[in-house]
């Protein structure tokens, strides 16, 4: 294997070395270029770049950012089953391995399996009982499946043993039956100075919602500017980007292309797809979908992203991704929607029709079009005040909802998003139904029944009873659809009407309102 270039033999300082052999020789070579040079291998030839990621983890067992660059490639590659093997095997050799266990945890949630996750975390928690990351990780999972008292008593155990872990704070306090109590725990933190700075959002988020609770509206919205601000302050986002994304997919995917679009060939699969904002419904939507005997639900998978990368690496084609696709024909739209299906094996089970509610997958609805016979998308609508206080008032997890923590580019790209999904509405033809929140929470049974006949499915009375439907629901509502339908959502934002003044201005300058 030889991994050395012209750039490898720059030297750099501080870093650990990779250990390989070349020739019967031993080499080393800085461990960001062999990951450098690695990803460019998995470009062309995904199988060689991970037979030497194995034997390169292999041969330098405490090379951890090698480690995590390997399992995220499988990720990526939604090599779950691959990812499960060899991180076990590996914590079989070092069962100190954190990144080998964090990633084993995360093959087992994305295969629908967390219930054996929840078994290997109360095993490592009666072993190790002050092991605070596994009781809020514990708490987690059973958060998901629905196990809403045992989450609970997970994240108190974890605020037992180490008070300031602000995390932990944040995530019980969704089911606190002390809000009292637990405020001034929380107050008291914030003034204490005993949480680093980069967490301390989590305390003011926490504070916020306790405040919000007790109907102390003006303590809790200075609470949730704090949060905000804080929050904004621990990530870089470019938010320029992600409008050039949304304008690109039109440019690529223009009125032409949509007209020439060959149907996909027939498949015995049928996905639906359910789009909106986040906090607009579309957890409530595909709750009530999933509990249909014949659907399985699917949650934010990653697939069609996950897929359209994959068709890239396949191909031959060195340009950008928008290049890309221009230049694809109905075979490689063929190819990707194959792939997709594939992706979504853990999903579907034995099932043919699943959803998929993934965030981002309004760009994609020209690529859906091309790829996928049988595809239905529903998108959600809501008051735009509602979506975008939603959005402001929620602290998302891991990367998602970057645009909502500062109330210009919350407005900004929520416009966008406008945009593009009306634009998709005009070029497509019976691919959409478009289904208002409001309407839906104030008239069930009309709106669920006119859902369930546009995804093809005959109506059944557990749909209308989806609080009773038990699956894992891993979005920031998996309490809220384990619940009758409730209107306390409508208009949510007029408790704060004098705060989000400012909001509602941005708003306007969007064009989503008019004051």
């Amino acid at each position: 294997m030889n991994l050395m270039t012209s750039s490898s033999k720059t030297a750099v300082t501080n870093e650990k070395k990779i250990v390989y052999m070349q020739n019967g020789e031993r080499k080393t070579i800085p461990e960001s270029q062999a990951i450098h040079m690695l990803d460019s291998i998995a470009q062309q030839d995904l199988p060689r770049a991970l037979g030497y990621y194995l034997n390169l983890s292999n041969e330098n067992p405490h090379a951890e950012r090698l480690l995590e660059s390997f399992y995220q490639t499988l990720f990526d590659m939604f090599m779950f089953e691959q990812l499960l093997e060899l991180t076990s095997a590996r914590l079989e050799r070092i069962p100190s391995c954190t990144t080998s266990f964090s990633w084993k945890m995360n093959a087992l949630q994305h295969m629908f399996r967390n219930h054996e996750a929840i078994d290997l975390l109360e095993a490592i928690t009666q072993g190790n009982p002050d092991n605070v990351l596994s009781w809020n990780s514990l708490g987690r999972f059973q958060n998901d499946v629905g196990n809403f008292q045992d989450a609970t008593a997970c994240f108190n155990k974890a605020v037992e043993i180490k008070p300031s872990f602000a995390a932990a704070h944040w995530n019980r306090s969704a089911h606190s039956s002390n809000i009292d109590a637990d405020l001034k725990a929380v107050k008291k933190l914030i003034a204490s100075n005993e949480v680093d700075l980069k967490d301390t959002h989590y305390l003011h988020f926490t504070a916020y919602r306790y405040c919000e609770k007790l109907e102390r509206y003006d303590d809790a919205f200075e609470h949730l500017q704090i949060a905000n601000a804080m929050k904004r302050r621990t990530f870089d986002y470019d938010l320029s980007a992600e409008l050039t994304i949304d304008e690109n997919a039109k440019a690529v995917f223009n009125t032409e292309l949509m007209q020439s679009l060959e149907k996909p060939d027939k498949s015995d699969l049928r996905p639906i797809f359910i789009m909106g904002m986040p906090r607009s419904g579309t957890t409530l939507v595909e709750q009530i979908i999933a509990s249909h005997s014949n659907v399985a639900g699917g949650d934010e998978y990653t697939a069609l992203a996950n897929a359209i990368m994959q068709s890239q690496r396949q191909s031959d084609f060195n340009g950008q991704i928008d290049q890309w696709l221009a230049t694809r024909n109905s075979d490689d739209w063929q190819k990707m929607g194959r792939i997709y299906e594939h992706n979504m094996r853990f999903v579907r089970g034995d099932k043919k029709v699943f959803t998929d509610k993934n965030q981002f997958n309004h760009r994609s609805i020209g690529i859906i079009q091309a790829s996928l016979a049988n595809a239905k998308i529903i998108v959600l609508d809501r008051n735009p005040m509602d979506v975008a206080f939603g959005c402001y008032r929620q602290l998302f997890g891991g990367q998602g909802g970057r645009f909502s923590y500062q109330l210009d580019e919350l407005a900004q790209l929520y416009s966008s998003y406008m945009r593009l999904i009306d634009y998709w509405e005009s070029v497509t033809d019976g691919l959409i139904l478009r289904v208002q929140y409001e309407d839906l929470v104030q008239n069930q049974k009309t709106v669920t029944e006119q859902i369930l006949q546009f995804c093809n499915l005959e109506p059944q009375h557990q749909c209308f009873e989806f609080y009773k439907t038990e699956r894992t629901v891993k979005t920031l509502s998996a309490s809220q659809v384990r619940q009758p339908m409730f209107t306390q959502g409508i208009e949510r934002w007029k408790k704060y009407q004098t705060q989000l003044q400012p909001m509602l201005r941005e708003l306007e300058k969007a064009g989503l309102v008019e004051c």
